[in-house]
């Protein structure tokens, strides 16, 4: 196995950790931010769609043993984020040292706002529409701020916890 996946999965146990214990018992407007969404968006960002994916998946499959939800949901959410923001960050579009000192915070705060809306239409195709009875709307808004708010403190993290990933290549 290659060690920048090493890395990635010991890492997405920390994240996944941190959310359980700590993130998911602090909520804002009854809302919790889910840094497990975040995180595959940072390491996509930072490397191309593949490590995104490996950071999607781990942490999606070690939350998804917390939740109530039909088993996977959190998984395929997680590298449905990590592979759109990897293909972002492939392109140089959320490229933390060159793109416009906005676009990682925009971009952040779009991942945030989309990662409710795709976990509720993953949860409608396996057949579960009970994620629609909550408020995603305040959930997209609130997520959408967090992670603008938290896009780069994260990356630089992120930065030390998956070693150099900027030159990833396939």
């Amino acid at each position: 196995m290659k060690t920048w996946a090493i890395r990635i999965a010991l890492a997405s146990v920390l994240i996944v950790a941190v959310q359980v214990a700590a993130v998911s018992n602090y909520r804002i407007a009854g809302i919790t931010v889910m840094i497990v969404w975040l995180w595959p968006v940072i390491v996509g960002l930072l490397g191309a769609s593949l490590p995104g994916i490996v950071a999607g998946a781990v942490s999606g499959f070690l939350f998804d043993t917390h939740v109530a939800t039909p088993f996977g949901l959190f998984t395929i959410t997680g590298m449905v984020l990590g592979w759109a923001a990897g293909q972002l960050g492939r392109e140089g579009i959320g490229d933390f040292d060159a793109a416009a000192w906005w676009m990682p915070t925009l971009i952040g705060a779009g991942f945030g706002f989309l990662g409710p809306v795709v976990l509720v239409v993953f949860s409608f195709l396996v057949g579960d529409a009970h994620l629609w009875r909550g408020d995603v709307g305040a959930t997209m808004v609130i997520n959408g701020i967090a992670f603008a708010i938290l896009v780069r403190p994260a990356a630089r993290l992120a930065r030390v916890l998956t070693g150099d990933l900027e030159g990833f290549r396939w």
